[in-house]
């Protein structure tokens, strides 16, 4: 993504490229960012936002799919050129479970290799001298043990809040359906493919943080906002 967008730069205002990638623009933003996030979050959501910045710059030149795919990490949460409410919870389900049987090729290879990352094992401090289970990683220890914690300690809020609103049942159809329209070639997308169905699914009781992170392997793909 980020190499077809230096593509594309190469024939913008150089002067704007150059200010959402150094100066004082870039210092302002990484002052505002650090004041909500940590390191190494903090860097990561800079280079985040310098992507969308440089993507709006040339969006003209995009398809407005491959915009959507460079603007997506902040969609949701500040809409982009373009933007559109969602559709109906049911319509993105099934628009989601229309494309997964499609899923070949890079797109495939891509969704695979973020799947591996996000189903790692959460690195959580043990306790010295227990025996015991950990218990699940509480937001704060999710955001130091790394995106592998995040992930998981979204999916146990999805399941929570899917329990605790008698949606238990729905929830899980709608991701053994996902499970089902999966590829069951051995790539071992199918559990991922559920996870980021019930999160479509729990749209509307979730933060749209939880929502995105448990979707992130189908990002590229197929970006969120085009589940119409």
């Amino acid at each position: 993504m980020e190499l077809g967008l230096e593509e594309l730069l190469s024939g913008a205002d150089q002067a704007m490229v150059n200010a959402f990638s150094g100066g004082f623009r870039v210092t302002q933003t990484k002052l505002a960012i650090s004041k909500h996030l940590p390191e190494p979050a903090a860097g990561a959501a800079l280079e985040s936002a310098q992507v969308v910045a440089l993507g709006i710059l040339v969006r003209e030149q995009m398809d407005l799919i491959r915009f959507a795919t460079v603007y997506r990490p902040f969609a949701s949460v500040l809409p982009g050129p373009g933007y559109e409410l969602p559709p109906p919870i049911d319509r993105q389900i099934a628009v989601f479970m229309q494309k997964l049987p499609e899923l070949t090729g890079d797109a495939k290879a891509e969704v695979m290799a973020v799947a591996k990352v996000l189903s790692e094992p959460p690195r959580l401090p043990s306790v010295p001298g227990s025996t015991s289970p950990a218990a699940p990683p509480s937001a704060s220890e999710a955001a130091d043990a790394g995106v592998a914690a995040l992930y998981a300690a979204a999916w146990k809020a999805a399941i929570d809040t899917a329990h605790s609103a008698a949606r238990t049942i729905s929830f899980r159809a709608a991701q053994d359906l996902a499970e089902q329209a999966a590829p069951h070639d051995g790539s071992g997308i199918v559990g991922t493919a559920g996870v980021a169905a019930g999160a479509i699914f729990m749209r509307d009781l979730l933060p749209v943080e939880h929502v995105l992170l448990l979707y992130e392997p189908f990002a590229a793909a197929f970006p969120y906002e085009s589940l119409r």
